[in-house]
């Protein structure tokens, strides 16, 4: 079917909708081969001239070839992908969650002037975060359904010994707390200050100037004392999600949380492995003491044609989730865009939304709560299929309310859905919403979708 040449580097990786989406750093790692006329190629490398996965029927069967060469985590939904192909149809259990964070919002807002926004606007940060930054969030929740999760500091102390100290100001806190509840988001839980939940065993090095706690009665305290803070201040707030500063929580830290603090149900850390030991990285899932693990993707306003766009498109396919942070403060950091300006930066987060809203019409646009509970149902889902030649029967495991999958008709057509409905995705590619533990889906052989 195929003879091999050589290396190849996969500069861009051409999947669904014949998008592209670009390696940051590209190395040989696919090999050049030449395919008879029998293959169906699915994805093609940058020149359109190296095969990246193909299918090819063989005997009774299916073999998809998988020719990217790269394994890691951030290439999940690509193997998922080509791992739809083998059957007659396939079908696995998603999320359908589109959640965006707010870390350190609402917070004290920083006094002075930022560099950049001074330059730019001629403003103090306060001025620039209540007449320029705030009103455009807004725009881009109403124009693209997001209802933002902002996540609570009380101050950015570094006291981890003392008892905690509650914040007299809270002006800040009200004004900005109550525009995001009226925008229909939520408010969850970053810390009382901001030091990571981390035990004295927890060695910094030269990574942070961050400051351990010394016990875990001085870890709960400081997680009562935010709790309490947001409830006297934001009464209306109902929280449950909780992000690690830094996205660092310690092992030890993370049991106590499951333990000892019940108001937190939800833990949205991290999803892509690190070079530091230090962040807290997730999977998607219900951890054995009840708490939803539901990592957060990619981050702030340059998510283009870059490692973190691969990331996302690669989620959509593996659990059809999209989770996004970012902070008000990256206007004060040259590291997160403060050079580039907030214009560069709202209009980098604009293509990102237009790329998703493109991709993915169909997905939830949810709060952090929200996209805990799909998480918690997409974990317990099973799913077993029977195909015949005139219908698809899945049975599922586990449903609660409702259920969705990313179904793959490989070879039929789908028609009446009946337990369920299919929204077409791309090609062959559907979102099964379930709502029924069995779900008939009539086949129509006359030829693929």
């Amino acid at each position: 079917m195929w003879r091999l040449r050589a290396l190849h580097r996969p500069r861009i990786l051409c999947w669904g909708g014949g998008q592209t989406y670009t390696f940051s750093d590209p190395f040989k790692s696919s090999l050049s081969v030449a395919l008879n006329d029998r293959a169906q190629v699915e994805a093609v490398s940058s020149n359109g001239r190296t095969p990246l996965v193909w299918r090819n029927a063989v005997e009774s069967g299916t073999a998809v070839m998988c020719n990217i060469g790269i394994y890691g985590k951030v290439f999940r939904g690509f193997y998922a992908s080509a791992f739809s192909l083998l059957g007659s149809a396939t079908a696995y259990p998603v999320i359908n969650s589109a959640a965006f964070y707010l870390d350190d919002f609402p917070s004290p807002v920083p006094s002075g002037n930022g560099k950049y926004i001074k330059r730019d606007y001629n403003m103090s940060i306060s001025e620039f975060y209540s007449q320029v930054w705030w009103p455009d969030l807004v725009r881009l929740a109403e124009r693209y359904g997001i209802r933002f999760t902002g996540v609570m500091i009380e101050n950015y102390g570094d006291d981890t010994k003392d008892d905690p100290v509650r914040q007299t100001d809270n002006t800040q806190f009200e004004y900005y707390g109550g525009l995001l509840l009226r925008q229909n988001g939520e408010i969850g839980y970053h810390g009382y200050n901001h030091q990571p939940l981390v035990l004295p065993n927890t060695h910094y090095g030269k990574e942070y100037a961050y400051v351990q706690w010394p016990n875990r009665k001085a870890i709960v305290a400081s997680l009562q004392e935010l709790i309490a803070f947001q409830k006297d201040v934001l009464p209306a707030a109902t929280s449950s999600v909780y992000v690690p500063p830094s996205n660092i929580l310690s092992q030890e830290a993370r049991k106590i949380i499951g333990e000892d603090v019940p108001q937190i149900r939800a833990i949205a850390s991290t999803y892509m492995p690190s070079d530091s030991s230090l962040p807290y990285i997730q999977e998607f899932g219900v951890a054995a003491d009840g708490v939803v693990e539901a990592p957060r993707i990619v981050s702030g306003g340059m998510v283009g044609d870059t490692y973190m766009r691969l990331a996302a498109v690669s989620e959509l396919n593996m659990h059809y989730v999209s989770t996004h942070f970012m902070h008000p403060d990256d206007l004060l950091d040259e590291d997160r865009g403060a050079k580039e300006g907030w214009e560069t930066y709202r209009k980098g987060l604009e293509d990102y939304l237009d790329w998703l809203e493109q991709s993915a019409p169909s997905i939830r646009m949810q709060t952090g709560t929200e996209c805990a509970a799909a998480v918690q149902r997409f974990s317990g889902l099973t799913v077993s299929m029977e195909t015949t030649d005139t219908s698809w029967d899945l049975k599922l495991g586990n449903l609660t309310d409702q259920g969705w999958l990313m179904f793959r008709a490989s070879n039929g057509t789908p028609g009446n859905v009946r337990g369920g409905s299919l929204t077409k995705l791309t090609g062959n590619l559907y979102l099964l919403k379930a709502t029924g533990a069995t779900v008939h889906i009539e086949r129509k052989t006359g030829g693929a979708a």
